[in-house]
């Protein structure tokens, strides 16, 4: 079969297959039984489907037979007509649920033709069943693409689940009695009665230090992640968990400065140009920053007609990007919107809270809800930014631990008193980036090891020191003896694999915050609006290009992100490749000084269930809160991140139903005074 490269009506790339088959993001569930005897209940499939509606609000489908079900919520990129999952191969011994694009779809189903294999449908799900049926599991290393999935053998009996390289697709597994249980988010698990909700106070602690939680446990007691890059088989009651990719930092100190950057630039270009594929509107969240704005200049260069841009902003001083995204929207000439932020946006936590399974503390995912949701009324597709910092050294706190290497040979008796006796001297500034702080920061990680000082740059409350016994209840911190947040982060950046700072804290950012923070936000919040997110810089094999190049050019003269800075010149007027970073961002230091004052001591001073169930403590909670008024000291991020995990506790261990929650906490937020 020959397979046409051309444009659609719209003006984006798409592949000559019949584009009313091609595949959709979407949300999947299922359980799988231990044994032949047992049944799956259909409208058990079907109530975890309703509860993933969100991310596939167009259609479902279930396969449900004896001792497997398998469901999937369908968003529809292209007008489907044959493409409904589950699908299953020629004889209907293999089926499979996708969330996700396999971008090599069309090679591998040309492949798999010759092979002898019948296609009853053009979808990229397809060519996954009769992968597996010549290959085995082996044969999602040749997935090229953002996934999870679920397949079942008949004739084995067998389950097998997978997930891509670097997490941007989510999958959550729980084992209950004498089955399995999957699906896209863990709200849907909890449609089975059987699993009771249970708090995991190892996964509160990691949240409370990181914003995220490094290990594969959820925040609910019996509930797991599968690991990125990983696939499971459960037979016969038994799960094995296999991992299928390994990233290799097998650095060429050979490569050449020209070679990293015609390499780089043609990957990305790749890459770019695979996440295009789409005969529906598509577009690109824009902020001021170099990795969304070569995305949107590649895409231009692509597509005939003008790229929808979407941007977000505040108006503090320090945080407004808008100007600067309208000068690369006014250079590629895009259909640009844009929307400014303000503190009463902090009205849908509920439902942003519910959507993400979590206390997601990272405060620039309020402006990702609005962009996103703006996004959507023009769009089903966007393509992002995100992922270019990890791979090419961008962000300060890499060249900043670079620099701790010789600012720890000042005296020790320097930075342990008298340094921090001048900066006291000084009041705190609610700016997003201080002199003060930057110096404050150097000096606490001066004193810790080399990895220790990277696991805590990345880090808001202190791990096992006097900061959590502070924030803990007596009774709390014994459920949490001999745990160390520390030991998650500190497994990657020990790995014997990796060598050289840079390489160790790309590798850790790629193998933990990545997946577990990165990708959590773009999905979860693209998708409780409908919205497909594609992020070009997370394609595995720029990944893979990038862990080879000398970290000499990532850090050049000390310049962030010097490589993708040189490439940006050839795409971006100078004044933006020449700015600060900055992304998508809150003023929140000065926000909760201000207009969310009164919202914060509603929710943590007031009445905090947090309190009321015996876990945190409000004489420290207070003192935080009454620190960051007086602005003694920048306490933003601390305060945010409990002001998260106290809705998401409320949702969930209140006195009524998440659902119901929501709506009363939604309500009651609505008519809260933001002006104070």
């Amino acid at each position: 079969m020959k397979i046409a490269l051309g444009e659609s009506s719209y003006g984006n790339i798409f592949l000559g297959l019949n584009q009313k088959d091609v595949n959709v993001m979407c949300g999947i569930c299922g359980e799988a039984g231990a044994n032949f005897g047992y049944r799956v209940d259909l409208q058990l499939i079907r109530r975890m489907c309703d509860s993933l509606a969100h991310r596939g609000p167009d259609d479902e489908g279930q396969y449900v037979h004896e001792m497997i079900g398998l469901g999937q919520r369908r968003l529809s990129i292209i007008d489907l007509n044959t493409g409904r999952q589950p699908i299953g191969n020629e004889d209907n011994s293999v089926w499979v649920v996708l969330n996700g694009e396999i971008y090599n779809f069309q090679s591998l189903r040309l492949e798999l033709e010759g092979r002898e294999h019948i296609f009853s449908t053009n979808t990229d799900t397809e060519v996954i069943v009769h992968l597996y049926e010549d290959f085995g599991p082996e044969f999602v290393t040749k997935l090229r693409g953002m996934f999870s999935f679920a397949l079942w053998d008949k004739n084995r009996r067998l389950l097998m689940l997978g997930r891509d390289r670097l997490g941007k697709k989510p999958l959550f597994y729980t084992r209950l009695g004498q089955s399995l249980l999957f699906a896209s988010e863990s709200k849907a698990l909890f449609q089975d009665p059987r699993l009771k909700k249970e708090l995991n106070p190892e996964a509160v602690h990691d949240f409370l230090s990181f914003k995220f939680i490094p290990r594969q446990e959820d925040l609910f007691t019996g509930v797991y992640k599968l690991p990125p890059a990983s696939y499971m088989l459960f037979q016969d009651g038994e799960i094995t968990i296999s991992r299928y990719w390994h990233l290799r930092y097998e650095t060429n100190f050979e490569m050449s400065e020209e070679e990293a950057l015609t390499r780089s630039e043609e990957l990305l270009t790749e890459s770019v140009k695979l996440r295009m594929v789409s005969d529906v509107p598509i577009g690109a969240f824009l902020s001021s920053g170099i990795d969304s704005g070569m995305i949107v200049a590649l895409m231009s260069k692509m597509s005939r007609t003008p790229v929808n841009s979407f941007s977000i902003g505040d108006k503090t001083q320090g945080f407004n990007e808008l100007p600067h995204a309208a000068v690369i929207a006014g250079e590629y000439d895009t259909n640009h919107r844009e929307l400014v932020v303000h503190p009463e946006a902090v009205k849908i936590l509920p439902d942003l809270i519910y959507h993400l399974d979590g206390p997601y503390a990272d405060v620039p995912a309020l402006p990702m809800y609005y962009v996103a949701k703006m996004a959507r009324e023009h769009v089903k597709v966007v393509l992002t930014g995100d992922g270019g910092d990890e791979s090419f050294g961008g962000y300060d706190r890499y060249l900043a631990n670079q620099i701790l290497v010789h600012y720890r040979k000042l005296p020790l008796a320097l930075r342990r008193e008298l340094i921090p006796f001048l900066l006291n001297m000084f009041r705190e500034k609610t700016a997003r980036k201080s002199w003060r702080q930057s110096i404050r920061w150097f000096n606490s990680m001066s004193m810790l090891p080399e990895g220790e000082s990277y696991a805590r740059g990345i880090s808001f409350f202190s791990f096992e020191n006097e900061q959590k016994k502070m924030l803990y209840t007596p009774e709390f911190q014994s459920r949490l003896e001999g745990v160390n947040s520390l030991d998650g982060i500190l497994s990657r950046f020990t790995d014997d694999h990796v060598r050289g700072q840079l390489n160790k804290m790309t590798f850790c950012d790629l193998m933990i915050r990545v997946p577990e923070y990165s990708c959590i936000k773009i999905d979860r919040i693209t998708m409780m609006h409908g919205l497909e997110a594609r992020s070009p810089f997370l394609d595995h094999k720029l990944v893979e290009f990038a862990a080879t190049i000398p970290p000499r050019l990532k850090l050049k003269k000390a310049k962030r992100k010097y490589l993708l800075k040189e490439i940006a010149k050839r795409y971006l007027p100078g004044e933006i490749v020449g700015l600060p970073k900055q992304g998508f961002g809150s003023p929140i230091n000065t926000w909760l000084r201000g207009g969310l004052k009164g919202f914060s001591n509603h929710l943590l001073r007031d009445d905090s269930l947090l309190v009321q169930h015996g876990l945190l403590n409000q004489k420290y909670i207070s003192s935080l809160l009454d620190g960051h008024a007086s602005e003694k000291v920048n306490n933003g991020n601390r305060i945010w991140s409990l002001v998260n995990l106290e809705i998401w506790y409320r949702i969930n261990f209140g006195d009524r139903d998440p659902v119901s929650t929501r709506e009363n906490l939604k309500d009651r937020f609505h008519s809260l005074d933001y002006k104070r």
